[in-house]
């Protein structure tokens, strides 16, 4: 879900960083015009040949959004495939275990070695923080979406992210405080 909602303002973004083609359009009619205003006029000196805008330079800040979100979507898309390869990883460790307990318990343990060898449970441990970190990406690049726009809307959307970026500190800091804080992650 946060990735087709991300896509979606990729696809706002991502025109940022190309010229304005109806913006080149209008400087060609207006050379037009005024050609035309010179020959109705004779008088009046020949204007200047249509002579096309420097090249594109997208500004740093489009830039910058376009960075953060195509970072976001990728680390995003990333992270589900690694849960998707670490359910299967568990599957395949309950699967086919010996039924005669002295051999389900050489396969089970030969197993949960090979999981603790290849840092599996680290693995699945890290796609929360992935996820987190795309969402706080998306997040400032949003921020900085919004700027330019309205700052009155940038103000309030900032104050609701700051607010939740406090909770999920506090959230995340409490039961390193308090033992039996439920809230551990």
């Amino acid at each position: 879900l946060f990735s087709a909602i991300l896509t979606a303002f990729l696809i706002l973004s991502l025109g940022l960083l190309f010229p304005d083609k109806a913006q080149a359009t209008v400087d060609a009619l207006m050379v037009v015009s005024a050609q035309l205003n010179a020959l109705n006029n004779p008088g009046s000196s020949p204007p200047s040949p249509y002579q096309p805008t420097d090249p594109f330079v997208p500004n740093a800040i489009s830039v910058w959004i376009n960075v953060l979100w195509i970072l976001s979507l990728t680390i995003s898309l990333f992270t589900s495939v690694l849960a998707m390869l670490a359910k299967q990883w568990c599957r395949a460790y309950a699967a086919n275990i010996s039924s005669v307990a002295r051999q389900g318990a050489r396969q089970r343990h030969f197993r949960y070695m090979g999981v603790l060898e290849w840092r599996v449970p680290a693995i699945i441990n890290s796609l929360p923080v992935l996820l987190h970190v795309a969402v706080f990406m998306f997040l400032i690049g949003f921020m900085a979406f919004l700027w330019p726009v309205n700052t009155v809307l940038f103000a309030v959307m900032a104050a609701i992210w700051i607010a939740g970026a406090v909770a999920y500190v506090l959230l995340a800091v409490a039961p390193l405080i308090w033992y039996n804080c439920p809230f551990k992650s």
